[in-house]
């Protein structure tokens, strides 16, 4: 009598594990999870943290904050890591008073956090506080989103060794679900075996983080080196621009990486004597132009696969004021993974 009552129980829980499973989705797609992490496209946002306030700043790139572009479905993120501007007088000697008098002992204090910043060219024009601040938003974004996975392409402003910014990562307790890779680097920089999406969530290793500079592995495994995995178009698009170009500008030596990062986003020159200052368009100027219109981005891509053939899958769709347009950002990178909106 007791196996007759055990043997439906086991088959019922095999059914609804195997019907589960079934159900698993990465990147909001149960089609996505078999696909290699290399073979997806990402929408992804140009100085993602460089937002209002302060309003009306020439730095601005994006009207969203980090958590609303993760809400609409952003995927990964252009990130720069600055040394804040520092505050000396007699402020600094209020500050050291009030830590010493009351013993503060936050982790978050400690200089090695304190010191790394997230701004757009100079902390005077934007700076979004520390990247540890910005990290806890991706903690809190992971653990409720167990499908979905996260890339961070940091711009190593102000050459942090990986050990300065590890302790960030650490303390956001993201170190946790990184990805570190068990390959063994290539001298051809191409051609890994990257996992699938589905592997990525299963082992909870859905952030992956590329630093363009002072990389180390051997001591911080899961900051990669960007130039060994990927490749950009040209970033410095001055407008008007009649055709957004998709040759490999960095790294310049020619070499295919497994990666690609499409820099569709545009700069104002302004011309002061000798030298040339680059500032974004403005969200209306992006509406005007029409920049930011599927027909647009669209073209880029086929200007991509011109170059590159139709095989290749632009990873990361780049863009500033990526709202701008509605959809756009969103139903482009949809259509190249195959999947439905």
């Amino acid at each position: 009598m007791k196996l007759l009552f055990v043997l439906p129980l086991i088959l019922v829980s095999s059914v609804f594990s195997l019907k589960c499973h079934s159900q698993q989705t990465c990147a909001g797609h149960a089609a996505l999870c078999a696909k290699p992490y290399n073979k997806v496209s990402f929408a992804t946002t140009h100085n993602a943290y460089s937002y209002a306030p302060p309003a009306g700043s020439p730095a601005l790139n994006q009207e969203r904050t980090i958590q609303q572009q993760l809400d609409d479905g952003i995927r990964a993120f252009m990130l720069d890591t600055h040394k804040p501007l520092e505050i000396t007088g007699v402020w600094n000697k209020i500050v050291a008073w009030f830590q010493t008098t009351f013993h503060r002992t936050n982790a978050a204090d400690a200089p090695e956090i304190k010191g790394v910043h997230l701004c757009h060219q100079s902390c005077a024009l934007v700076d979004k506080g520390t990247l540890y601040d910005t990290l806890k938003v991706f903690r809190q974004f992971l653990n409720e989103n167990p499908g979905e996975v996260v890339t961070f392409i940091i711009e190593n402003f102000d050459a942090f060794e990986a050990s300065q910014l590890s302790p960030s990562f650490k303390l956001a307790d993201l170190e946790r679900s990184a990805f570190a890779p068990t390959w063994e680097h290539s001298t051809s920089n191409q051609n890994y075996t990257w996992p699938t999406l589905g592997e990525m969530v299963d082992r909870d290793q859905r952030l992956v983080v590329f630093v363009d500079s002072h990389t180390d592995t051997a001591k911080v495994p899961y900051l990669l080196a960007e130039w060994d995995y990927v490749i950009e178009t040209p970033y410095a698009n001055i407008h008007p621009v009649s055709e957004f170009p998709c040759t490999q500008d960095r790294p310049r030596d020619h070499v295919p990486r497994d990666l690609l990062v499409v820099n569709h986003f545009t700069y104002n020159r302004i011309t002061i004597g000798d030298n040339n200052i680059d500032v974004p368009l403005t969200a209306k100027q992006l509406q005007k132009y029409g920049y930011n219109s599927k027909e647009q981005v669209q073209t880029h891509l086929d200007t991509c696969t011109k170059v590159w053939g139709a095989e290749r899958v632009p990873n990361f769709i780049t863009l500033d004021y990526y709202d701008v347009s509605g959809s756009t950002l969103l139903d482009t990178v949809n259509r190249v993974n195959g999947v439905s909106s």
